[in-house]
């Protein structure tokens, strides 16, 4: 007798700590290869049509909280901070000689909800979609420059593994597309894909 219930106690124990993975708050940091590309608009011809393009790499904090839909379902709130810049490459144009625009994002903030569907009770598989904010930096060789706040929406998936029932590996894509912010006589427009991993603590 004492054996069984010792047996339906340890059945009971493993099963509530498969239904707690992914489940409560969390904190990681994640890092990502990013491609940032910025289309231009502007009065000047020698500007109008033309974009920039760079790789780089992204570090973030973040933070996260998720909750049971159902038995297999579970929602994920998030929030990160972008912990460094990244370059978005540059341009050429003419006017009074030949002048350069250089574009570099920082100062990325994104709240995101990730439904997510539990495969097996240390794997999930999730969706994203995310409100993105970035300040786009621009050096012009021909005028001041400046800085535009640019908002914009982010559309990805990804998996989520429990690598025990206090640590997390994210594995996702995300491609975002932002704003067009004008400055001066030109209009600039990002858009970012990013691939990367975040490694997160659950408390």
């Amino acid at each position: 007798m004492l054996l069984g219930l010792t047996a339906i106690s340890s059945t009971v124990f493993a099963q509530g700590a498969e239904q707690s993975n992914f489940v409560g708050p969390a904190l990681g940091l994640a890092v990502s290869a990013t491609q940032t590309k910025v289309d231009y608009e502007s009065s000047l011809s020698s500007i109008n049509g033309q974009s920039s393009q760079c790789n780089d790499s992204e570090a973030a904090l973040v933070a996260s909280y998720g909750f049971p839909l159902t038995t297999d379902w579970v929602g994920t709130v998030g929030l990160s901070y972008g912990l460094k810049s990244s370059d978005a490459g540059s341009i050429n144009y003419a006017y009074s000689g030949s002048q350069t625009v250089t574009a570099k994002v920082k100062e990325h903030v994104a709240l995101s909800f990730a439904p997510g569907y539990r495969f097996y009770s240390n794997v999930l598989l999730y969706g994203k979609l995310a409100y993105h904010q970035i300040k786009g930096e621009y050096t012009d060789t021909a005028s001041t420059g400046g800085t535009s706040s640019h908002s914009g929406t982010g559309l990805g998936f990804g998996f989520a593994f429990a690598l025990s029932p206090s640590l997390e590996l994210r594995a996702e894509y995300e491609a975002i597309t932002y704003s067009g912010e004008k400055d001066l006589l030109t209009t600039g427009k990002p858009k970012q894909s990013t691939a990367g991993l975040a490694v997160l603590y659950k408390f």
